[in-house]
């Protein structure tokens, strides 16, 4: 379940506000369920209602197999080819610094272009049996081109021909370089849909394939995202998530706010954070609108931007994404919790106040004296309460954000689904590869 609250953007974000803003709420409603609005761009909308039963059983294969020849899979991915699947194994399968994983080991490549964190990378996978998983709708894009050539380059010295039984694609199922590449080299492939883009990709097999290596129940997240859509088509404001966290987002934008800083407490949200930014950042960012979207982790974020929040430039608001069961496993009804996380009464005397008090009443009791803190400083804050099992948690936060961040795109007035700005750099740097010129400006 998904609850958003505006009281704390009170007086930005007003019954009365909302109510003027009514007409415009409704036209965007419309044009989002419009089937004929955008077509070609909106599978996303309709992908967790639809019968894809045939796919989800080839991709829990896939996964079984990964699983059966290797002991790690490496996604080689940028943007929304990775965010999402990123983003879901670090919130529902977590681990220690010291113990990594939890479930088979699922790691990261071709985000950067830093030659020694990929030439570490394969070192580690020296004593491993790796596995890749490439995910890239066209396969043209610069940093998981050259990171999916070395890592492929690295395997096949090693396995020979049976390098390519170590190699899955995501690709366009129809065309592009890299469908033909895998087509050639007999590697294994699943689809990207051709309707849907990057960053609305997650519930597909882009952040699917991942996840059911790592072990997640990916048909419990399409439960959740299923949820989530029949949320999100109803019309009543104060009954759809999507569409009230849309209208407070427009509404603080319309009055000057600049910066929305998405505010987490759990550090296995940190990954949903960076998804959620892409999200808005590239469907919203344009034609010198949109709000630009920031994200904090707290506690540990105020001890080095919690002075700038308080009393620095009012310029940002926050949306405080309070994920039930996001920490340690509650217990249960009658059960003690773990002894572990209570604080022993042999303190000394400057710690004498969080004798016998366990680490989620303290995050608890910060996270209400924070937004205390801040409203009372002159920030705004929305607020989305989030519960429900951890799968299907997931599934339903994706499909709101992404239903909040397409509704939010046409109050702008611009395309949520592309990214012309995205274009320009790339344009020039193929350019100075293609003539050999080097850095500098």
């Amino acid at each position: 379940m998904i609850r958003v609250q505006v009281d704390g953007a009170q007086p930005w974000v007003s019954g009365e506000a909302l109510g003027r803003l009514m007409s415009q709420l409704e036209a965007a409603q419309g044009r989002l369920w419009d089937p004929k609005e955008d077509e070609g761009k909106k599978g996303w909308l309709t992908w967790p209602e639809e019968d894809h039963d045939g796919l989800w059983q080839e991709v829990e294969e896939t996964a079984t197999e990964i699983r059966s020849r290797a002991d790690v899979a490496v996604v080689v991915g940028i943007g929304g080819s990775y965010l999402g699947a990123r983003a879901m194994t670090a919130m529902l399968r977590p681990g220690s610094e010291i113990s990594g994983f939890w479930g088979f080991p699922v790691v990261f490549a071709g985000y950067q272009l830093s030659e020694g964190e990929l030439l570490r990378l394969m070192d580690d996978l020296d004593d491993r049996e790796p596995a890749l998983i490439v995910v890239s709708k066209s396969g043209s894009t610069l940093e998981p081109g050259a990171a999916f050539h070395l890592l492929r380059t690295n395997l096949e010295r090693r396995y020979g021909p049976q390098a390519r039984e170590r190699i899955y694609v995501v690709t366009d199922p129809e065309r592009g370089a890299l469908r033909e590449y895998a087509v050639e080299k007999g590697y294994r492939r699943l689809p990207i849909p051709p309707d849907i883009g990057g960053r609305y990709s997650v519930l597909t097999p882009v952040g699917m394939l991942p996840a059911a290596v790592a072990g997640i129940d990916i048909r419990r997240v399409l439960t959740g995202a299923r949820r989530g859509w029949e949320d999100c088509r109803r019309l009543d404001l104060w009954a759809n998530p999507a569409i009230l966290y849309a209208a407070a987002r427009h509404l603080l934008y319309l009055q000057g706010w600049m910066v929305e800083a998405l505010v987490t407490y759990e550090p296995r949200m940190a990954d949903f954070s960076r998804w959620w930014q892409q999200l808005f950042g590239e469907s919203q960012g344009k034609e010198g609108r949109g709000l630009f979207p920031a994200f904090f982790h707290y506690t540990t974020d105020l001890h080095s931007m919690g002075q700038f929040v308080q009393q620095g430039r009012r310029l940002l608001f926050e949306t405080v994404l309070d994920v039930d069961g996001a920490s340690a496993p509650q217990p249960a009804a009658g059960e003690s919790p773990d002894p572990r996380a209570v604080i022993p009464d042999d303190v000394d005397a400057a710690s004498a106040y969080l004798a016998g008090k366990r680490l989620d009443d303290l995050q608890e009791a910060a996270m209400a004296a924070v937004m205390e803190a801040h409203r009372e400083g002159g920030v705004p804050q929305l607020r989305i309460e989030a519960k429900g099992p951890g799968e299907e948690l997931f599934g339903e936060l994706v499909f709101f954000f992404e239903a909040a961040c397409a509704l939010g795109g046409y109050l702008l007035g611009v395309d949520p689904y592309d990214q012309p700005g995205v274009e320009a750099y790339k344009r020039k740097l193929k350019a100075r590869l293609l003539t050999g010129s080097g850095g500098g400006a």
